[in-house]
């Protein structure tokens, strides 16, 4: 008869490649196969194994563990975590707190207050010798496994606290992963106040899947004692008369004693009071907060504006500088306030439509700036090439004489006409442009 395998990942292994076997005739309970393929995925995955008892799973982390260093895997993480010794814990031997000073629920003779003083008195009279205390799950009145021991106790404060001893693992793991976040203590009395620690409780879950844990039996011989949860407050029946009459007598001007009288305008005019004054503290801290926040946003908007206008003026001021490398900007133009338009221009996200449009109808968009700066490119130059002219007043330049035809032409026409000395220059290039292609006199400035 052939062996039973179970296939992975297309590949036939026996039991003894899975490094657990929960019954060796049923291939649905093998699992973590461990072959030269499988066995990286099995050290990686094996903290997410859900398979398996307790006393399996361990099984089957030093199967992995030894299979793993055949390959030549470094297993010390692996084995750090999860082969560590089962036999004792300790909580890393930290001080756990298990009980504060306070009131709780009265329990037979014991009236539920439990002061600094009492504290003191059980942590300076608990002997592990005498009475070893065990960490426990819930409130056991009898029997109950024991997963740790109470090795000593302090007090700090108005807090109870103990180191433990002999923890077990399993529990120690649960506890420090939050599953037990609640302790209480249970104390034996002594003419009515708490006199020893009877056991420690930890509250909130289930009792961990552990084997081979000491059952104790409390052997209380006779000796009362009483429960109280860390946290449990204390939980009196008033009236709701008397309940109110507390709450509003501070805020009424009442007497402590004296019996409360208000109607129910009274009522809510001292709920909206006291919500007001619960609130205010807040109120302010966010009315500051606010503050805070609008003064640094208008800092921001701030920064932001002269960053952008910043950009802008470069951005006109690379414009202006490209019209005059083309010819076609003349000083004239920063005098009509050129430089402003075109930075007032590159401040402008929008966008037009401008230019020809393409084989597909459609126009390029380009922004205001990018549209002027087009449309100047696009005229002819304002200076004819290669034409420099006398410049300065009209009677300095008649009285010097240039010897250029085409700049005593201007000066002529600027006297006669009384104009400027670049209109004369338009209006005698119009009319005469063969003065305008005259070549440059020798000497003329």
């Amino acid at each position: 008869m052939a062996s039973l395998t179970k296939t992975v990942d297309g590949k036939a292994l026996p039991a003894d490649k899975f490094a657990m076997v929960g019954d060796p005739d049923d291939v649905s309970t093998w699992h973590l196969p461990v072959d030269d393929d499988h066995i990286q995925s099995a050290v990686d995955r094996f903290g997410q194994e859900t398979h398996g008892s307790a006393e399996q799973k361990s099984k089957a982390a030093q199967k992995i563990a030894a299979a793993a260093k055949a390959k030549g895997i470094d297993t010390k993480a692996f084995e750090a975590k999860y082969l560590k010794s089962t036999a004792h814990a300790d909580f890393g031997g930290q001080w756990i707190e298990i009980f504060k000073a306070g009131k709780y629920a009265p329990q037979g003779d014991w009236n539920g207050t439990a002061t600094a003083s009492d504290l003191q008195r059980v942590a300076a009279s608990y002997d592990p010798v005498f009475h070893e205390a065990p960490a426990v799950i819930g409130h056991p009145a009898d029997n109950m496994p024991a997963y740790a021991w109470t090795d000593r106790l302090k007090v700090d404060g108005d807090k109870l606290l103990a180191k433990f001893r002999e923890v077990d693992p399993e529990f120690e793991s649960a506890v420090q992963t939050g599953r037990f976040k609640k302790r209480s203590a249970s104390f034996y009395l002594d003419g009515g106040k708490l006199a020893g620690l009877r056991h420690v409780g930890f509250l909130g879950a289930k009792p961990p899947e552990v084997k081979g844990l000491k059952n104790l039996t409390f052997d209380d011989h006779g000796q009362s004692f009483a429960v109280a949860e860390f946290g449990e407050e204390e939980t009196v029946e008033k009236s709701l008369k008397e309940q109110l009459a507390e709450l509003f007598a501070p805020i009424l001007g009442g007497k402590k004693d004296a019996a409360a009288s208000f109607s129910e305008t009274d009522v809510q005019a001292a709920v909206v009071k006291a919500i007001a004054d619960a609130t205010k503290p807040l109120q302010d801290q966010v009315t500051t907060l606010k503050s805070d926040l609008d003064k640094q946003s208008a800092s921001f908007a701030e920064r932001e504006k002269k960053i952008a206008g910043s950009e802008s003026a470069q951005r006109a001021a690379a414009a202006i500088a490209g019209l005059k490398e083309k010819g076609r900007w003349i000083p004239a133009f920063d005098k009509l306030g050129g430089a402003v338009l075109f930075t007032a221009l590159a401040e402008s996200t929008v966008t037009v439509e401008f230019g020809e449009a393409d084989k597909d109808g459609k126009k390029p968009t380009v922004t205001p700036l990018q549209a002027l700066v087009t449309f100047m490119e696009s005229l002819p130059k304002i200076v004819p090439p290669g034409r420099l002219v006398e410049m300065g007043t009209a009677s300095a330049r008649q009285a010097k004489g240039t010897g250029d035809p085409f700049t005593d032409a201007i000066n002529a026409r600027a006297k006669e006409k009384n104009i400027s000395f670049s209109e004369a220059m338009t209006q005698v290039a119009e009319e005469s442009p063969e003065l305008s292609a005259f070549p440059r006199a020798a000497g003329a400035a």
